[in-house]
């Protein structure tokens, strides 16, 4: 598969490069009552409009460098830690909570961003090893808005703060998995968050899963990036 901008041989339109991004699959209880945190993207915005989904969004170039509130980022290597992280603000940014653990009282450098505030003012680190990597999917090539989107895992334990819906994801709350308005999940959400269960309950099994269309049609691969996160 091509990532790079090209034209297609039977129209000449441009495939717009994907948009790398992250997103955050919280799921807490078990069996009947497992429950996933989900929010549905308002009406007027022009990718996914009224669709439920993880919270989760395009990774900005701060996220590449390391917070002064973040521990455990060895344990998913450099790519991975800057989704991660990007996963993590757009969670607090979108649905108000933050993951991580209590932090030590060791000091620390002074915070300059508003997720490292966040996580100073509530005693919180951002724990990166609290966050399982689930795998990768890529927008269709036809798409106008494309995003390369990695997705974590972490375990409702992790969560502090209530979620609470925000300008860029509205009906906010735990969600019973396999319930309304859950059904409406779109094909890639479905398989990320069956994979994530499996995950959960330590039932997966092979590599991690590279989700993406070919030829108009789903395509299932390996993604290698997921060997440094187990």
């Amino acid at each position: 598969m091509n990532d790079v901008v090209e034209a297609t041989a039977d129209t000449r339109r441009p495939v717009v490069r994907p948009r790398d991004a992250a997103s955050l699959i919280l799921l807490r209880g078990d069996g009947r009552n497992l429950e996933v945190l989900a929010g549905r993207r308002p009406l007027h915005v022009k990718f996914m409009p009224g669709v439920h989904v993880f919270p989760g969004g395009a990774i900005d170039p701060p996220d590449r460098i390391a917070w002064s509130v973040e521990a455990g980022s060895d344990a998913l290597g450099l790519r991975l830690a800057r989704s991660a992280r990007a996963a993590l603000r757009e969670t607090w940014e979108e649905v108000g909570v933050l993951v991580g653990r209590p932090a030590g009282s060791h000091s620390a450098p002074p915070a300059t961003r508003q997720i490292e505030r966040a996580y100073r003012e509530r005693g919180l680190v951002a724990a990166l090893d609290v966050l399982t990597y689930v795998g990768r999917a890529i927008t269709p090539s036809h798409s106008n808005r494309r995003f390369n989107t990695r997705f974590f895992l972490s375990d409702g334990a992790n969560v502090f703060g209530e979620p609470a819906s925000s300008e860029e994801l509205e009906d906010v709350r735990w969600y019973r998995v396999g319930q309304h308005p859950l059904e409406s999940f779109r094909d890639v959400t479905r398989f990320m968050l069956s994979r994530a269960i499996a995950l959960h309950s330590g039932t997966a099994k092979g590599e991690s899963p590279l989700f993406y269309w070919a030829k108009n049609a789903r395509r299932i691969g390996v993604c290698r990036e997921g060997a440094r996160a187990r």
